[in-house]
Order: structure tokens, then C-alpha cells, then sequence
């Protein structure tokens, strides 16, 4: 694998070309001595001193990449049933246990049937009492009807005698009523399964005296059950993880019980209300998971994952050698390498279309804002900024303002898109070292990362060399800077 030292490479670039350039060059050397030793004093324990970092490269390869979301999250029945008496009593027969597996209609339990074959014999004979008096008074009506027709009784002897037949058959209606009802309680001491599952909590015993669900308490809960073919893992996502998360999306699932198996399942749901956590805004995620095998349990701890996107085979670079274009801006600039990362990004993405789709067939015209093309401003330095920005008329600043909205609004939108698509094209940087081994950049577009690799869409090819150029060099140019100013060298060359 190719490496080079960081420290030498400055000192290349600046000494290359001139006497005064080499001038610069024993200026670096000695600023660079005056690190190694800054350093060495540091880490006096080190037997060999402080070694040069490195910089390594990798090449550009196949690899399969899965982009996820991972949690950690509880496993739940889907719906659990409650199940009571309606009738009380003690309970004389209890055949199942608690993990039976038992289909719907199974026995139960079965509640002392005393008192309900008691209710049941008297609402019979109260049924009886009131058929009869029904027909008794239909019988006297007839009677009282036939003697006001001869004059032998008064109104009021049928009046009397219609008002009794109504009483009747309103009594016979309740009779009847009330005998449906003792009759519909006879099989209330009966309970059997409302659905094919699993007993997954028992609270009583056989022989202990429950109440019923009419009486005032609400009724004794004898058991719950639940269907455990499909269960469900409740998780606390992040809320700057949630926009990548979509119901329908597959998930994996382990459990500490069987760490070599993968559980296959779905985003079901995203729950609407947050949940604070250590002062982190969570969101509640539901995941439904086939269990054919009854394998999975209530309450068990599990590790999701959910996969936002995957690319078998794709073109890749692992993730160390892609940098963003504001952190390439900054490695050039500590570099000194002559390039501007914005300029090559926007002429990379012209000449790729945009997105990379295809060239554009009439570019666009390019707006000046006080005589300089606004695709220049980000090249410009802080002082030539201030300068230009002092010379702008005031229609000109509002422009400002308003393409500085627009781009607020535009770097906010495709941070959105990248959460909702995490696989769309977006451009980012690699550096490379070219034809005469100087290290350089370019831009590329990519698409679908991962924990170790992203998939390069477009700007490199497969066996490229690029270089794994970590971004800590910044801060230690920024180091060396403040090194310089301490013991007064020069800064530049002249």
C-alpha cells in the first residue's frame, strides 16, 4: 500500500520551483522539527519518539453495501385479550396452564354452576306463572266483553278487565325476557378461548371464588392471552434517524436468546407522540415480526436493524477516503494545493448534468452581482468579500440576502431528501495522487453508504488508488500555524 508523510509533502509543495520557494522550503523544515520535538516532549514515554503520520491509500472496489438504522427495542404480543366470567362463583375446573398453546373454543375454566341453574329454575317458573295469567286474563276479557254486549256489566268491568289482559302480556314479555337471560348465564359458567393463542398470564387458581364481569368490581381477570405467530418489537429511534424510516421497510432482528439467528420483519408503524429520554427526543417504532416457530417471547431485549437501502456488488471506496466539499476545501487550503473545491464541484456537476444524468444542452447564463460571477464568490478571501460586499448597491445586497435564503433553503431540502432517499447521487471529493505523484483532488458523485464503505456513482473507476487523507490534518496545519507564530518565522515564502 502506498504511503507518504504529511510533513513532507508540505515541504515539497513549497519548496518546488524557485530560491525562494526553497527559502520556504528550510523555513517548513524547521517549523516541522520544531513539532516533531513539541511532540516528542510530550510523549517523553515513547522509547522511538514521535512518528511521522501517514497516509495510506485504498483502491476503489466491489463491495455490498446496507444502509440501516439500528435500535434497540422489547418484544411485544401484537394484542392481548383479557379473559373474564361473567358469571361468579369458584372456579371448579381450570385445564390450562400458563404458556399453553390452546385453539379458539378450548376449555377454560368452568365456574360453579349453582347459582345460575338456581336464577335459570326461577326465571322458568316465573315464565310459567306469567303464561298463565296471560291466558287467564285473555279468558276474562272474553267473558266480560260478551256480558257488556247484553248489558250485564259495566264499562268499568271492561275496562278493568282489557287494563288486567295488558298487565298480563307485559308481565309474560318480562318472564320471557328474564328466561333468556338465565339461559344465556347457563353457559357463562363455560369459558372457552375467543382466539387460537397463547396463555400468557394466569392469575387464579382452581377452587378460588371470582366475581363475575356484571357485578360492580368489573369481574376477576382469570387470564390473558395472546397469538404469538406474529409478534411486534416496540423501539426508540432518534428523531434525526426517524426521516429515513418508512412503514414498510424490512428489518432484522437478534435476541439475546439466539444470537446466530436473524428474525426477518417490517416497519409497521411510526408512532406520532415523542418520547424525551435523557433529554434525547426519541420516537416509538413498531416492527412486526413473523414467529411460526414460537421462538420469540414477550418481553425479550432485541437489536433491530433496519435496512434503508442495500446495492449488491456496487462500485465502493470506503468511507475514509470520501471527504465532503467543505471538508476538502479545507484539506486543500492546509495542503496548499492551487484548486478550488467549488469551482470543480459545480463544473463536475454541469458536465455531469447535475445529478449525472446527462450533460445540460444550453447552460445557464451566470449571475454578476457587482461585476463578479457569484459561482466565484466562495474563492474570494475574507477581505476581498468585505471589499466587494462594501461596493454592492442596495438592490444588489437584498440579491445577496435572498440567494443566501435560497441557499439556506436548498441545503435544507437536500438534507431532507438524503434522509427520505439515502441512495440519491450527491457530490463529494477524493484525493489522489497523480501522473507525477503530487497529491491532488477531485470531485466525484456518490449515493448509499454504510458504517465502512460508500457507493461511487460516478468520477472514479474500478482498481483507482485513492487516498485516505484524514481530516485531522487540518487541525494540525492550524497546529503548526500557531507553532510559527510562536518562535516569529515567516509565514510564506517571498
Amino acid at each position: 500500500m502506498k504511503q507518504n508523510s504529511f510533513l513532507r509533502e508540505i515541504v515539497w509543495r513549497a519548496g518546488a520551483g524557485s530560491p525562494a520557494g526553497r527559502e520556504t522550503a528550510d523555513r517548513l523544515a524547521l517549523a516541522a522539527v520544531i513539532v516533531s520535538a513539541t511532540a516528542a516532549a510530550g510523549c517523553a514515554a515513547e522509547a522511538g519518539g514521535a512518528e511521522e503520520q501517514l497516509l495510506q491509500t485504498m483502491t476503489v472496489g466491489r463491495a455490498t453495501i446496507v444502509s440501516s438504522v439500528d435500535a434497540s427495542g422489547t418484544v411485544e404480543p401484537i394484542r392481548v385479550i383479557e379473559v373474564k366470567s361473567q358469571a361468579g362463583g369458584e372456579i371448579l375446573e381450570l385445564p390450562v396452564e400458563l404458556g399453553d398453546m390452546v385453539g379458539a373454543g378450548t376449555l377454560l375454566a368452568r365456574i360453579d354452576p349453582r347459582d345460575v341453574n338456581n336464577a335459570f329454575d326461577q326465571a322458568q317458573a316465573d315464565f310459567d306463572v306469567a303464561v298463565a295469567r296471560q291466558e287467564v286474563s285473555q279468558r276474562q276479557l272474553g267473558r266480560v266483553e260478551e256480558l257488556h254486549t247484553g248489558e250485564m256489566a259495566t264499562d268499568e268491568e271492561l275496562e278493568n278487565a282489557m287494563l288486567e289482559k295488558a298487565n298480563a302480556e307485559a308481565s309474560l314479555v318480562r318472564a320471557r325476557t328474564n328466561l333468556d337471560l338465565a339461559r344465556d348465564k347457563l353457559n357463562d359458567v363455560t369459558l372457552r378461548a375467543p382466539i387460537t393463542g397463547t396463555v400468557v398470564e394466569r392469575t387464579v387458581e382452581e377452587g378460588q371464588v371470582v366475581t363475575g364481569t356484571r357485578d360492580l368490581t368489573g369481574g376477576t381477570v382469570l387470564m390473558r392471552m395472546a397469538d404469538l405467530t406474529e409478534v411486534q418489537v416496540r423501539m426508540f429511534v432518534d428523531e434525526q434517524d426517524i426521516g429515513r424510516l418508512n412503514p414498510g421497510l424490512p428489518a432484522e432482528i437478534t435476541v439475546d436468546a439466539f444470537p446466530s439467528r436473524t428474525f426477518q420483519g417490517t416497519v409497521l408503524k411510526i408512532e406520532p407522540q415523542a418520547v424525551v429520554q435523557q433529554n434525547v427526543t426519541m420516537f416509538a417504532v413498531l416492527t412486526r415480526i413473523p414467529n411460526p416457530d414460537d421462538l420469540l417471547r414477550p418481553g425479550m431485549n432485541s437489536e433491530v436493524s433496519v435496512v434503508i437501502g442495500r446495492e449488491e456488488n456496487a462500485l465502493s471506496i470506503g468511507n475514509s477516503g470520501i471527504k465532503t466539499t467543505s471538508e476538502a476545501q479545507q484539506l486543500v487550503s492546509a495542503l496548499g494545493i492551487d484548486l478550488d473545491i467549488n469551482a470543480a464541484v459545480r463544473e463536475f456537476q454541469t458536465r455531469e448534468g447535475g445529478d449525472g444524468q446527462g450533460a445540460s444542452d444550453q447552460p445557464e447564463e451566470e449571475e454578476m452581482l457587482g461585476g463578479v460571477p457569484v459561482s466565484q464568490l466562495g474563492s474570494m478571501s475574507q477581505s476581498e468579500r468585505a471589499e466587494w460586499f462594501g461596493n454592492l448597491t442596495a438592490e444588489e445586497r437584498q440579491r445577496v440576502g435572498a440567494l443566501m435564503r435560497e441557499a439556506f433553503a436548498a441545503q435544507q431540502g437536500s438534507a431532507r431528501a438524503q434522509a427520505a432517499n439515502p441512495a440519491a447521487p450527491r457530490p463529494a471529493v477524493a484525493f489522489y495522487y497523480d501522473g507525477s505523484g503530487m497529491l491532488t483532488a477531485k470531485p466525484i458523485m456518490i449515493g448509499l453508504s454504510d458504517f465502512d464503505n460508500t457507493h461511487v456513482l460516478r468520477g472514479l473507476d474500478e482498481g483507482e488508488e485513492i487516498v485516505a487523507l484524514p481530516f485531522s490534518l487540518v487541525q494540525q496545519q492550524e497546529f503548526l500555524q500557531r507553532i510559527r507564530n510562536r518562535t516569529r518565522l515567516p509565514i510564506g515564502g517571498g
